[in-house]
């Protein structure tokens, strides 16, 4: 009775808006994070009392295009508008298939987004399971790319239907400290390990879902989870203080298809230290996917997208390979940009904003 109870609470939540929704309407636009080209050395103090400076920032949106939109030019149109639009630097998409391949690639060129990679994943085989055509991956990169890397959990884990992505960014230094300067005056790079995410969705096989779906399909994404990580610890780790192996994976992004207090999310803020850009900066009333339902009478509302990112040391690097420094990862903002909540992807863009401290 109590699971029973519990899948009724978390249903009604869905469903029934926020009360506060109805009186204070959630408002996002890229337009709202400060502009990049004057954050170079920018000073900000912490709470503790420290100064320091904002030495270079980027920009990341992951976004869940939807893979049966691709057949829709009102759709596409949409859905191109909010990518291209956001000012990202990186793009991770989920649910891309050869037709969005085609529709995004002329427009990553055109904005130097020189630095692309599509996985689209067998739809059927002798040894897996078939993928559904929902199961295609990206990665958009104004940045070059390296040691770009597929997980497919299939393999280890029960019930899962949908690769991972990892890769590594390099990410130039266009202005520095008098500091860093005085160190080096070759080329100085930053690399950016990243994941991107399509965790199995609380659905059934066939598509069907019922109240308990959520529930039933939650130890797979924690152990899509755990797969992701046992891959990235296989490629190298870093120990914190307490001893225990940590991920080399700076920002891990995408579709997790759970909400905030879901297993896997809870396992990589609580367990290893991550933190979830949307907690941290969007309040709890807005989505990132809604779902109608009875012939479109009645549509539940979840978030099931996040950006999350470790508080972690970088190293500075010349393009020989020698480390000068490190800096420090910090998330500087993140918003779900609005004006996409119909008649694009039943999913939307989440955006959020890094800065590499001094």
């Amino acid at each position: 009775m109590s699971w029973f109870l519990q899948d009724v609470s978390n249903f009604l939540q869905q469903l029934i808006p926020n009360p506060i929704s109805m009186f204070l309407q959630y408002r996002f636009s890229p337009a709202d994070f400060e502009p990049r080209h004057g954050m170079g050395c920018k000073r900000f103090t912490l709470s503790s009392g420290d100064t320091h400076s904002i030495l270079s920032t980027f920009d990341i949106l992951s976004y869940n295009v939807n893979n049966v939109a691709s057949s829709s030019p009102t759709r596409t149109r949409l859905i191109l508008r909010a990518i291209f639009s956001s000012g990202a630097n990186i793009i991770l998409l989920q649910e891309t298939n050869p037709a969005w391949e085609t529709l995004l690639r002329d427009d990553a060129a055109a904005l130097q987004f020189d630095h692309v990679y599509f996985h689209h994943p067998r739809l059927e085989g002798i040894d897996h399971p078939p993928d559904r055509p929902a199961g295609g991956i990206a990665i958009l990169s104004q940045y070059p790319l390296k040691d770009i890397t597929i997980v497919d959990f299939t393999e280890d884990v029960s019930g899962s239907v949908f690769p991972a992505l990892i890769c590594k960014a390099i990410l130039p230094l266009s202005q520095l400290s008098s500091e860093i300067l005085a160190l080096s005056n070759e080329v100085h790079n930053v690399c950016i390990s990243i994941a991107n995410v399509h965790l199995r969705p609380p659905v059934e096989m066939d598509g069907s879902a019922w109240l308990s779906t959520a529930r039933i399909t939650e130890p797979i994404r924690l152990a899509e989870i755990k797969g992701l990580v046992r891959r990235a610890m296989s490629t190298g780790f870093s120990l914190d203080g307490s001893g225990i192996q940590q991920p080399e994976l700076n920002i891990i992004g995408g579709d997790f298809n759970e909400g905030d207090c879901g297993a896997a999310l809870s396992y990589l803020c609580t367990t290893l230290g991550y933190i979830d850009a949307l907690q941290q900066y969007v309040p709890r009333r807005k989505e990132t996917h809604t779902w109608p339902f009875i012939r479109n009478l009645l549509t539940l509302r979840k978030r099931l997208d996040h950006i999350l990112w470790r508080n972690e040391l970088l190293a500075v690097t010349t393009k020989g390979g020698k480390t000068l420094c490190m800096l420090q990862l910090k998330c500087l903002g993140c918003g779900v940009i609005t004006g996409y909540e119909t008649g694009a992807s039943d999913h939307q863009p989440v955006l959020s904003r890094f800065g590499l401290v001094w």
